[in-house]
């Protein structure tokens, strides 16, 4: 909440467009009562505020980040060590750049691995998403839809059963094309359906990640969750020009 304040009070308020009193962010902050039992989702943050931002200043925030973010912290450890400086505090070079720095996220996919490896266990057909091939322990691949290196998610709609020949020796790192996304798309909403919305543990974090990282409503439809997916290609393949893999032949 006092987070939210100073944001909306000081920097959404004085930063405007050159030569202009016009604010560029709009910003709004509310105090919110949150419960013991916090979840952190879109409705509880909601309760705080929220700030505007101009899509063309996103999207360049976007594609400049790798450049922007060594500006931000070279900046920010030297405003902090100024403020130290009049209360006689000495900040040696460092510690606030140590501080900042950004924890990358965990690739892990045993959750998915562990549900198609216990399904296949039960007798259950389980098939590689791109090719349709049945699957066997030893084949089984869990692959990242939109690929790891060029965007770390781990939310369970980005986790596909997958044929290792193919995660490993044809699609490996490349975006899916917008013809193998589709080709796939009966094969991975079964998946979805399967291995996460009937699944009594994991059902309700499925649908808070894909509302989360795909901007569709909590209760969107199967269908609807894709085509948020098909958009997200999209706009991955747009930002950063990944190289397409044309899907398995």
């Amino acid at each position: 909440g006092d987070a939210a304040a100073t944001i909306a009070k000081m920097p959404a308020s004085f930063t405007t467009y050159p030569g202009s009193e016009a604010r560029v962010f709009k910003a709004t902050a509310q105090r919110a009562r949150a419960s013991s039992n916090l979840l952190l989702d879109r409705d509880t943050l909601a309760l705080f505020g929220s700030i505007v931002v101009p899509g063309h200043i996103w999207r360049a925030m976007q594609r400049m980040g790798a450049w922007i973010e060594p500006v931000l912290v070279a900046e920010w450890a030297r405003l902090t060590r100024s403020y130290a400086e009049p209360k006689g505090l000495v900040i040696p070079p460092g510690i606030v750049e140590t501080a900042l720095t950004w924890v990358e996220p965990v690739r892990d996919v045993q959750v998915a691995r562990k549900l198609a490896l216990a399904r296949m266990d039960s007798g259950e057909p389980l098939h590689c998403v791109w090719s349709g091939q049945r699957l066997r322990t030893s084949s089984l691949d869990i692959d990242h839809c939109l690929p790891w290196s060029a965007w770390p998610c781990g939310d369970l709609w980005n986790l596909l059963p997958a044929h290792s020949s193919i995660n490993r020796h044809l699609k490996r790192d490349k975006l899916p094309s917008a013809g193998a996304l589709v080709s796939a798309k009966p094969h991975i909403e079964a998946w979805w359906q399967d291995a996460w919305e009937r699944h009594p543990t994991f059902g309700d974090r499925f649908r808070r990640e894909a509302t989360a990282a795909l901007a569709v409503p909590a209760n969107a439809a199967i269908s609807d969750i894709f085509e948020a997916l098909e958009w997200r290609r999209l706009r991955l393949r747009q930002d950063a020009q990944i190289a397409e893999w044309e899907g398995a032949s």
